[in-house]
């Protein structure tokens, strides 16, 4: 199972949390002092694609309406 790494910016503790234990969310407290000033450390991939290798994003080369003259 995958950890995600997490920082109490209240005490600057840095601690990880399993992933997909479901429920923690908005509601994460730090385990050392119970502060709620919790974030995210790791940078994570994100759910969308973002842009190729080569820059195009999701369309890519050939695609879209194409011009015929």
């Amino acid at each position: 199972m995958t950890t995600r790494k997490f920082k109490c910016y209240d005490c600057e503790n840095e601690f990880e949390v399993p992933h997909g234990t479901g429920g923690m969310g908005r509601q994460m407290k730090c385990p050392k002092c119970g502060g709620n000033n919790v974030h995210r450390v790791d940078a994570g991939s994100g759910m969308g694609r973002g842009p190729s290798a080569e820059g195009r994003g999701r369309g890519g080369a050939g695609r879209g309406p194409r011009w015929v003259q």
